[in-house]
């Protein structure tokens, strides 16, 4: 057995060795064929795609919600390929499951929920709670509310939920307006509202407290996606916001945007216990599964992030995040002094700006610098946060040309 993992680490790194000495080749996919490929167009293969990666450690890379990822989280990823257990039988892994449970038991704590669980990512995780607020139904409605700016993914957890989704208007910031929320309930009882701390285009948060007070004077679910904002929740500035968070039904996060994890890294927190599927067979589990999503899983979903932890400490993590924030806030300043251009900076560490209609910044778009959007229906250009890498500095230089 020990011969087995000492023989495996020696291919893991004679394989790292080899992709780290290799040249460079024109770009060349092999085929899925009966015999091994031709190692050169191999090569180019790999090497194409580390370039791609590595477009997420520049210090200009804005575009997106993917963030570069330490050694330490690309090793617990490794660890969890390597592991390969699956915590349906969680007896027969001990060490994983107690991991898992730490890992839990933090969040938890952090966000102020009573239950949770690791999830493959936001979108699973918002068609869940869904699907829970269902469950918790007390009459037949189907109506489900949320703002004009929120994930795509509300709208096909209805579609597949066989759910009605409605949504409310906006101020210009994307966020949710209260009176508009208000009034639909009164016409139309929701059977959830779902609120969201940071938008996917402009990074807003939703007046928390009205969706929740609007849920509870309904008796309806409240549903909190913070797949991009969540990561501030380890931040002392913003207790006062997840404080009022915690009085939601269940809230999601994703680490791997806000947090520099890999994919897939997510959590789906409840107030409520989630039940056993009573109607299904599974005899040949130790426990019966619950009423979620996922069904055979691993460490994929957390030991990342348990090692960037235990390697690194809360400390560090916090300090990245308060980076980005400070990044985004400078680039802010920095296109407020030298532009006339509309400029607006979220909490969440995104800047969308509106040059005048004679500036075209396609070109930048297309480096993967920056990236389009609509907020309030009106065409911007955003700068997304999501790397500690990630310089204003940088990204003003790229901008200057067309001040």
């Amino acid at each position: 057995m020990r011969d087995d993992k000492a023989n495996l680490l020696v291919e893991l790194q004679r394989q790292i060795d080899q992709l780290s000495t290799m040249e460079d080749h024109p770009l060349s996919f092999p085929d899925i064929s009966d015999h091994p490929c031709d190692n050169t167009r191999l090569q180019s293969t790999l090497g194409a795609l580390i370039n791609e990666g590595d477009l997420h450690r520049a210090d200009n890379w804005a575009a997106h919600m993917t963030p570069c990822i330490s050694a330490s989280s690309l090793l617990g990823q490794l660890l969890a390929g390597i592991h390969n257990g699956n915590l349906l039988s969680p007896q027969l892994y001990p060490a994983l499951a107690k991991i898992e449970q730490q890992m839990i038991g933090w969040l938890c704590q952090l966000f102020q929920q009573q239950h949770g669980h690791f999830i493959a990512g936001s979108s699973y995780a918002n068609m869940e709670a869904l699907w829970q607020a269902k469950q918790h139904s007390k009459d037949a409605s189907r109506v489900v509310y949320t703002s004009s700016a929120a994930h795509y993914s509300i709208a096909k957890a209805c579609q597949i939920l066989d759910l009605k989704l409605e949504t409310i208007a906006t101020n210009d910031y994307d966020q949710l307006l209260p009176d508009a929320l208000q009034q639909a309930c009164t016409v139309q009882r929701p059977l959830a509202i779902v609120a969201t701390i940071g938008t996917p285009a402009a990074g807003a948060i939703d007046p928390l407290a009205d969706c929740i007070r609007i849920s509870q004077q309904f008796e309806s679910w409240c549903h909190i996606d913070a797949a991009w904002g969540g990561a501030l929740s380890i931040l002392p500035g913003y207790k006062t916001l997840f404080d009022t968070a915690s009085h939601a039904d269940s809230i999601c996060f994703d680490p791997h945007k806000g947090w520099q994890q890999p994919k897939p890294a997510s959590i789906l927190l409840y107030q409520h216990p989630l039940s056993p599927m009573l109607s299904a067979d599974t005899s040949y589990l130790e426990r019966p599964p619950l009423l979620n999503f996922h069904g055979s899983r691993g460490g994929e979903f957390f030991l990342p992030l348990w090692l960037t932890l235990m390697h690194s400490g809360i400390d560090d993590l916090r300090e990245q995040v308060q980076q980005r924030l400070q990044q985004a806030n400078s680039l802010a300043k920095q296109l407020q002094k030298h532009t006339d251009w509309h400029v607006h900076q979220s909490e969440t560490g995104i800047v969308c700006f509106r040059p005048a209609s004679s500036v075209d910044l396609t070109d930048l778009v297309n480096q993967r610098i920056l990236s389009k959007a609509k907020v309030a229906g009106q065409d911007v250009y955003r700068a997304v946060f999501a790397s500690s890498n990630t310089r204003a500095n940088a990204v003003i230089a790229e901008l200057e040309p067309y001040f």
